[in-house]
């Protein structure tokens, strides 16, 4: 049975929560207004008269006029008003306090302002009840009398104000007002005006109650409606509800959670048709040299080949076609290893200018070899370090070098820059050629597994488009960052983002500095 409650109230639909919300926001109001209606009845009986002190008897309508007057008093006296108008005034909210026997001290920066005694008198009297300190805020309220020290600042001008009244009693009110008196309390105009606010204030309950229920459904239903359109497949799907509250929090919530699914979603399609894309490549890859492989196996059985230059043409062919293949495929176990995360570091923290000069030798040899022009520029400071691993770092130099090698322009010499520059917090290696370039619009592609801009794909050995998606792996592995700039035919230019690490030695020197 207590199971079948709890599943209960936990199923409870939200219209049903308000409308129970609303009945006790108005019935938990309403036995409270009775309880402290008949608590503080006494008290109640002396409402009418708060913005003006008349009793000396401590109570807590007293303190509310003692605090209404004193603010009147400060406001008054911080005002523009002319300063017999102000004088004026001050007389005015002053009188009645000094009626009931109270001594009144007003002074504006050290100069006599009002007084209904002399300073040294009203001091004096205010030590004897309290001691009290001029310069700061006080309000005693005993039965020895009470003591009230304030204080208004106008633009230079400082107001000090001292009151003190040694007739002012605390008397014990709990019987002031009996049982007898309770319904004459009720029926005069005291009643009256709590009936009205009570009435006010369970009006004013409901009619928020409902607002707010209102409110809240207009939003939910929108959530709910969206929550069925996603479900069906329409990710396109945005709630149009703007606010700051926890509800439009919840809507802008719910909307990033829409895109983001969108994105997702997208993303694996991507990713879906650049593993078809992968597979299709790889076929025609393969396909290629084991085709010419084939032919030339053939034409040895046949005899095609009957002189020893044929025979030997023949199989250095067909060799040429087996390292091709047996290229791609160390290319592809690389990219499927890369991807699975099967490949482990081996970082070191090294000079990146004793990195870049050993890539120099290496490269220059490299495009010597293929008539190509080498220039190299290195702005990196000194003292700049690099956690990398040597070995895969330099496979990514060679294979972007490679890569402008492949695709050099056929009527201009090859030529290939190398430069470096360091900055606070990493470093770039800029790799830029004077080859056929690439459309702009095909840069975030050419980092793709498999992705040529030459649809053609008719020789492997022009490259089986693994070379750059490998690069992207080691690096991003490295925490690092690649990307292309350039355009068609003027050339590509290949970027490698690493963050740097000083030696301890600067790091030291910093720390000492």
């Amino acid at each position: 049975m207590s199971k079948n409650k709890k599943r209960h109230r936990r199923n409870m639909s939200i219209s049903t929560r308000l409308t129970i919300t609303t009945v006790m926001s108005v019935v938990i109001p309403v036995i409270l207004i009775a309880t402290f209606g008949s608590v503080f009845s006494g008290m109640l009986a002396s409402y009418f008269n708060i913005s003006t002190v008349t009793t000396n008897s401590y109570s807590t309508i007293n303190l509310i006029q003692w605090s209404s007057t004193m603010s009147s008093i400060s406001d008054e006296l911080v005002s523009n008003d002319t300063n017999e108008k102000k004088l004026s005034k001050v007389q005015g909210f002053v009188e009645p306090i000094e009626k009931i026997g109270s001594l009144v001290y007003i002074e504006c920066d050290n100069t006599p302002y009002y007084a209904t005694a002399n300073k040294a008198d009203i001091v004096k009297l205010a030590n004897e009840i309290t001691n009290i300190n001029i310069n700061q805020n006080s309000n005693y309220f005993g039965e020895n009398g009470m003591v009230i020290v304030n204080h208004a600042q106008k633009d230079k001008h400082r107001y000090t104000l001292i009151i003190t009244n040694k007739n002012y009693k605390v008397h014990d009110v709990t019987n002031q007002y009996s049982p007898q008196n309770f319904l004459t309390f009720f029926v005069g105009r005291t009643g009256v005006i709590i009936t009205i606010v009570a009435a006010i204030f369970i009006l004013s309950i409901i009619s928020m109650s409902l607002i707010t229920s209102g409110f809240l459904k207009k939003p939910l239903k929108k959530l709910s409606k969206a929550a069925d359109e996603i479900a069906n497949g329409n990710l396109d799907c945005v709630i149009d509800y703007q606010s700051t509250n926890e509800l439009g929090k919840t809507v802008k919530s719910f909307n990033h959670m829409s895109r983001r699914l969108k994105t997702l979603t997208e993303e694996r399609n991507r990713i879906e048709e650049s593993r078809k894309e992968m597979i299709a490549g790889l076929a025609h890859d393969l396909r290629t040299p084991l085709t010419s492989a084939k032919g030339y196996v053939e034409g040895l059985i046949d005899g095609i080949a009957n002189t020893p230059e044929k025979r030997e043409q023949y199989l250095k062919t067909i060799y040429s076609s087996t390292c091709d293949m047996e290229k791609l495929l160390d290319e592809l176990l690389t990219v499927s290893k890369l991807e699975s995360d099967n490949i482990l570091l081996d970082q070191k923290t090294i000079r990146a200018n004793d990195f870049l000069d050993d890539c120099r030798a290496e490269i220059s040899d490299i495009l010597a070899k293929n008539d190509f022009d080498f220039e190299y520029s290195n702005n990196c400071d000194d003292d700049v370090f690099i956690d990398i691993d040597v070995d895969r770092f330099e496979r990514v130099i060679k294979n972007i070098i490679s890569n402008s090698i492949k695709y050099k322009r056929k009527d201009v010499k090859g030529k290939v820059t190398l430069s470096a520059e360091s900055y606070q917090k990493s470093i770039i290696i800029s790799i830029a050629d004077n080859g056929i370039g690439l459309d702009p619009k095909d840069f975030p592609k050419i980092f793709d597994t498999f992705y040529r801009a030459d649809k053609a794909r008719s020789n492997v050995s022009n490259g089986s488009g693994i070379g750059l998606s490998v690069c992207r792996r080691i690096i991003e592995m490295h925490g690092g960052r690649i990307w292309a700039t350039g355009s068609e035919n003027n050339g590509l230019t290949i970027l490698i983002s690493l963050d740097r690490r000083r030696d301890e030695g600067d790091e030291q020197k910093n720390i000492d500095c």
